[in-house]
């Protein structure tokens, strides 16, 4: 990371410390190591984090680590409440705005902007929050209850006098889209020159505020059934471990999805896992292409509607949320990339780019026939993409049978935050 070099001289290992170091050098010494370790934990997730690596990376011995934080999970913590911390800083700011809509703007435009930072080597990049899920007990709990109190707080931007009659589901329904959609810009700004991201920033904000077609949710729903597109009978068996992979996978993180907890779930022995997959990383790949493959599945059968192309994409962006929801879901959340063996990760980001970028197309030709507005399609893609991802979290939070709750997901992304 650019600049943790030139701060290593500043370490001394553990057999150079004294009790009477200063307060203030003793914070800025673990504020060093938490800068450090972050991209770590970002990109081997929790468990595959070593603290060998963190204390090569500022020149120090692994117990120079240890002094400041005697175990990885601790560091773990430390990293995750220091993105809290950020995002406390940047809502500090953000409350002071007048109504929702400026509140909303504000914090998209600050988050942009500090990655543009990040990415001039001038700040430190946020801990992946996906890493809460692979940590455990007491750890678990602390930096949930960090996340819960950060949530809670974007959550109440939209508490604003226009908005009074949207009830708390949908509120919290919009934060998490909103929260999504800036985690995942993280991802896809890299395409563009640092220059343009302020304009980035104003085409996101317009896309969250007023939507991508909202002429198109006043419309009869057309329905696609992605259940026919699943294996059933004597080909169910690989099915069911997709599935059950792909469950566990999101909740523990690939490297917290064991391969006993997956047989375990299944009601079978490690033996008989391996009876059906040879490794558990081909396991995670396939339920990878599983994910993407019913994506496409959803694209091709929203072409064939003859009806417009926004409300193609509205019916396919329905269709995937109900499979999320559903029985046979969900889809695999992309926020495990990052833990997933290096072999694999080219293959699965093409994958995604691919989906991304027809989601992008479709909205481009609802533009043209008029039943879209007129947004970046690029951008607009990438959120409907990030939209449908987190969508899975109504099952965690207990929303999944919330009156109309797939609707409730896909009103905000076509009318915009401000209309329910």
């Amino acid at each position: 990371m650019p600049g943790q070099k030139s701060r290593a001289g500043m370490l001394d290992t553990p057999d150079r410390e004294t009790p009477a170091v200063s307060p203030d050098r003793f914070e800025r010494r673990r504020a060093d190591i938490i800068a450090a370790a972050i991209p770590v934990l970002n990109e081997q997730g929790f468990k595959g984090m070593r603290l060998t690596d963190v204390a090569e990376l500022i020149g120090l011995r692994a117990t120079g680590v240890t002094y400041y934080f005697p175990r990885k999970e601790e560091l773990a913590v430390a990293c995750l409440e220091s993105g809290y911390a950020v995002f406390h800083d940047f809502l500090a700011v953000v409350e002071k705005e007048a109504d929702a809509r400026s509140r909303i703007g504000k914090l998209i435009s600050m988050f942009v902007e500090r990655d543009a930072a990040v990415r001039r080597g001038e700040a430190t990049p946020l801990a992946a929050f996906s890493s809460i899920r692979a940590l455990e007990g007491e750890h678990r709990t602390r930096v949930m209850d960090g996340y819960k109190a950060m949530f809670r707080r974007v959550r109440n931007l939209l508490d604003s006098p226009e908005l009074e009659g949207m009830d708390k589901a949908d509120r919290t329904i919009r934060t998490l889209i909103l929260m999504e959609q800036l985690f995942w810009a993280s991802s896809w700004l890299g395409d563009f020159e640092i220059d343009e991201f302020p304009r980035l920033a104003q085409r996101m904000t317009d896309i969250v505020i007023n939507g991508i077609a909202p002429q198109v949710m006043g419309e009869a729903a057309d329905s696609l059934d992605l259940g026919s597109f699943i294996p059933t009978g004597p080909d169910s068996s690989k099915e069911n471990f997709l599935k059950a992979a792909t469950l566990l996978i999101n909740e523990y993180g690939y490297r917290g999805a064991s391969v006993d907890r997956i047989s375990a779930s299944l009601n079978l022995t490690k033996g008989a896992f391996y009876h059906h997959n040879e490794a558990k990383d081909d396991l995670v790949a396939a339920c990878f292409r599983r994910s993407f493959g019913i994506m496409r599945e959803a694209q091709r059968r929203a072409r064939q509607l003859n009806v417009s192309e926004g409300r193609r994409l509205l019916a396919e962006v329905t269709a995937l949320i109900n499979f999320q929801l559903g029985k046979e879901g969900p889809l695999l959340r992309t926020s495990v990339l990052s833990s997933v063996p290096p072999e694999h990760q080219t293959e699965i980001v093409n994958q995604s780019h691919r989906i991304s970028r027809q989601f992008a197309s479709m909205v481009a030709d609802a533009i043209a026939d008029g039943s879209g507005r007129a947004v970046d399609p690029t951008v607009a893609g990438a959120m409907v993409h990030a939209a449908i991802n987190i969508s899975s979290d109504a099952r965690i939070l207990e929303m999944s049978n919330e009156p109309d709750i797939v609707q409730r997901f896909a009103r905000p992304l076509f009318m915009g935050f401000l209309e329910f």
